[in-house]
């Protein structure tokens, strides 16, 4: 059991998202223009019946128990306040199947809107009322896939990071703190031995290693935490660099509204004119905390409404105070330094979507460290916008076939191989690493010539694991970009990720180039350069380069096209090195060898997103130059 925490609850009332100096900011909050919708939907909440809570057509009872307990903390309304109590005592006694899946955020929002009850009501709740109220707690703490004690699961990433901790035990922990402070002692010593360092460690890169789903998620997890130990009086238990991980979905947005994709997503299954949306309060929680304008700007964007799940939690935590900045002003090239290694590079911004955009978006990945669970094996890979979607990331994220314990998924989407990076294959491989361990499963291994699983596959725990069991991959060695630092004319990233591969690599080093050429015509272009030395001579190599639409091969020039769906884009990849004699460049897709995956290295080099085609470079030699030239 981990060190009993240095901060508790304060002896007052409330303390669970809110104190008694808070209150008279939230009655002149619902006064506000921007939060009178909010407020309207509240009190809307408020007034549905006891009985008509969670029937056809209205809404979930944990939101209606919130609203009647928010009347009651501004206004006293007493009625409210007991009805608020007789719902949270009726709602605790639900019984809920623990092998349904996902069932943990079900049963912690009702934990923690219970809990809300319990604190901001407490004078109307008897002595007997708050003994059946936390055995009902404490019963449905033992369903949660942490535990309870929550000693379960990885505080790295998995669900045990998510809310179960980070929210519903540490928020209802703080609740009953004073009749059972087992909940909180347990939770928050957890927290801050192990949720807390590993979290400082990966912040100041500025980039979530769970990706643009499970990484916004999880933030937005995170912000939960900072605000409740800070309301509680704790002050902000994380480094301040936590404001800076949301500046990684502003730069990597597509002109299209999408977002350049990062783990296991599923964004391109949108319509083609939606704008991808974040989880509701990433953006409102993490401005609103750190008075960050361009945050609540986008917060706009995204949600002009905010679905009814977070209604409550908006109007508690939106700073009305801050203004909102155009991202327009921001740098146009953004270094998310270490312990992750990225550059995002763009020639423009976009506010909305527009297909017919010029702006170019580019990414230089190194990937320092590995995590495992929703991210991928993907270091030294990059990708490429310009007018569509054109050097991309293959595979998807969704339903039977592409799910988390699917095939694709262990065998493709999070391979190197979906990747714009390079395959070295080493065909006595499979002898280091024959098999995968995830999800209390083990997996065949396959020999793709990528990268290795960390860890046999397993994912990261906590920060004594990922710094001592080999889940480093990588290095940065150089990084620049300017000479104009808002709107550089050069961004520049260069890493060595041998430790991302086998032994079967002695030296892999890489280097990224993007030149702003400033020119409507010609916005862009990209220059990659390699140096890949294998352990023996006669490892195939392959240089990975995937497009949604096959492409057209002259020569060392390969032609990339989006003419579907709305999209004009074009790049052209100039191959430099290796010389002429020395490459072969192949498409291959279409047909019969979507996403296809085969111990046969030369059927493993596979399509992307529609499945049409994909450049392969390859070369026999023992040392491996490769220079790429791309415009678009």
């Amino acid at each position: 059991m981990c060190e009993k925490p240095v901060q508790t609850p304060p002896e007052e009332y409330p303390r669970l998202f809110i104190r008694k100096k808070d209150v008279p900011d939230l009655r002149e909050k619902r006064t506000k223009p921007e939060m009178l919708l909010l407020w309207e939907r509240l009190v809307h909440f408020s007034k549905v019946g006891i009985e008509e809570a969670s029937t056809c057509g209205y809404p979930d009872d944990v939101y209606v128990m919130e609203a009647k307990a928010l009347l009651y903390v501004l206004d006293g309304d007493v009625h409210a306040g007991l009805q608020a109590k007789t719902m949270a005592l009726r709602s605790l006694r639900r019984t809920f199947n623990p092998h349904y899946p996902d069932i943990s955020r079900t049963i912690g929002r009702l934990m923690l809107s219970a809990a809300v009850v319990y604190d901001w009501c407490r004078d109307l709740i008897t002595d007997e009322e708050r003994s059946v109220m936390i055995i009902h707690f404490q019963r449905l703490a033992q369903l949660l896939e942490c535990g309870y004690p929550p000693e379960k699961g990885s505080s790295a990433v998995g669900h045990a990071s998510e809310w179960m901790l980070m929210r519903d035990l540490l928020g209802t922990g703080i609740a009953i703190f004073d009749e059972d402070p087992d909940m909180f002692t347990w939770s928050a010593g957890r927290f801050f031995a192990e949720m807390v360092p590993v979290r400082n460690f990966f912040y100041p890169s500025g980039w979530h290693h769970q990706g643009d789903n499970y990484g916004s998620y999880r933030y937005q997890a995170d912000l939960y935490a900072t605000w409740i130990m800070d309301r509680m009086g704790a002050g902000n238990p994380f480094h301040p660099s936590q404001e800076n991980v949301g500046y990684q979905w502003i730069y990597t947005r597509r002109p299209d509204g999408k977002l350049l994709r990062d783990g296991d997503t599923d964004n391109p299954l949108y319509e083609e004119n939606r704008y991808i949306q974040l989880f509701p309060l990433v953006y409102l929680m993490a401005g609103s905390y750190y008075n960050n304008p361009y945050f609540l700007e986008q917060q706009y964007r995204e949600f002009p409404l905010i679905p009814d799940m977070y209604v409550f939690h908006a109007f508690l935590f939106y700073n009305a105070s801050v203004p909102t900045k155009s991202i327009a002003e921001l740098p146009l090239t953004r270094y998310f330094g270490s312990p992750t290694g990225i550059m995002i590079a763009r020639t423009g911004w976009d506010e909305g979507i527009d297909v017919a955009s010029s702006t170019v978006i580019a990414e230089m990945r190194i990937g320092e460290y590995q995590y495992n669970n929703h991210q991928h094996l993907d270091a030294g890979s990059f990708q490429l916008y310009y007018k569509g979607y054109l050097a991309i990331d293959s595979g998807i994220y969704k339903g039977s076939s592409g799910s988390y314990h699917s095939p694709h998924n262990k065998y493709y989407f999070k391979r190197t191989i979906a990747h714009n990076s390079v395959l070295v294959y080493d065909p006595d491989e499979l002898g280091q690493h024959p098999s995968i361990r995830d999800g209390g499963l083990v997996w065949p291994n396959v020999n793709d010539g990528g990268q290795r699983w960390p860890n046999d596959g397993r994912p990261s725990l906590n920060l004594d694991d990922i710094l001592q069991s080999g889940f480093k991959r990588g290095e940065v060695l150089a990084h620049a970009y300017g000479p104009d630092p808002i709107k550089p004319a050069y961004s520049y990233l260069k890493g060595d990720i041998t430790a991302a591969y086998s032994s079967k690599i002695k030296q892999f080093q890489r280097s990224f180039l993007f030149l702003n050429l400033m020119d409507q015509a010609h916005p862009a272009a990209f220059i990659v350069f390699d140096r890949v030395v294998s352990a023996k001579a006669d490892f195939k190599k392959f240089w990975l380069l995937h497009s949604v639409e096959e492409p057209q091969i002259n020569g060392s020039r390969t032609a990339i096209t989006r003419s579907e769906d709305g999209y004009n884009g074009q790049l052209i990849a100039d191959t430099l090195l290796p010389e002429p004699d020395n490459q072969e460049i192949v498409p291959i897709g279409g047909p019969g060898k979507e996403f296809c995956c085969s111990v046969q290295i030369t059927k493993m080099i596979t399509p992307a997103q529609k499945s049409k085609g994909l450049g392969e470079l390859r070369s026999a030699r023992n040392v491996l130059p490769n220079m790429t030239i791309f415009s678009m």
